[in-house]
């Protein structure tokens, strides 16, 4: 289900942009080197995203140990952007798994990846005349005398 997210690109709504500003400018003794600081000045000047960065960005905010007061967690953009994130990610694998299920009964396999069948059929293993031995042609041609016999008494 994911991987028909990857590549999306998702426009950061203005309230977002401006909270990252207000914790851009609250972070007065944040440096380049601080985590977040670079990820808060991308975000605010490019108003946009990607589906892989929110992961990142959820998975840091899920991974974080720290305190709210620490610049790391203000630069990221504290508990609005982490809900921010968590509900747009949340909406988009919900908006993908509607559509599958909403298409499910008219369009079976909507859950099984598209994939091309092998039309190639000499890979597959299938028993050959050359494989075939001398008891294998002497069993079937016992076999046609006695079908033949028996279609004789018949007629």
């Amino acid at each position: 289900m994911n991987k028909d997210l990857y590549g999306e690109r998702v426009e950061l709504p203005e309230d977002v942009v401006g909270y990252l500003q207000q914790c851009f400018d609250a972070a007065k003794n944040a440096d380049e080197n601080t985590e977040g600081y670079k990820r808060n000045k991308e975000l605010r000047d490019s108003r946009h995203t990607t589906y892989q960065q929110l992961k990142r960005m959820k998975n840091w905010f899920d991974s974080f140990n720290g305190h709210e007061n620490e610049l790391p967690f203000i630069l990221n953009g504290g508990h609005y952007v982490k809900g921010w994130v968590d509900r747009t990610l949340g909406s988009m694998r919900d908006e993908v798994e509607l559509g599958k299920k909403v298409k499910s009964p008219v369009l079976p396999n909507q859950y099984i990846a598209p994939h091309e069948k092998n039309k190639d059929l000499s890979s597959m293993n299938r028993p050959s005349k050359e494989h075939g031995s001398s008891i294998d042609d002497l069993k079937i041609t016992e076999d046609v005398k006695r079908i033949n016999n028996l279609i004789k008494k018949i007629i």
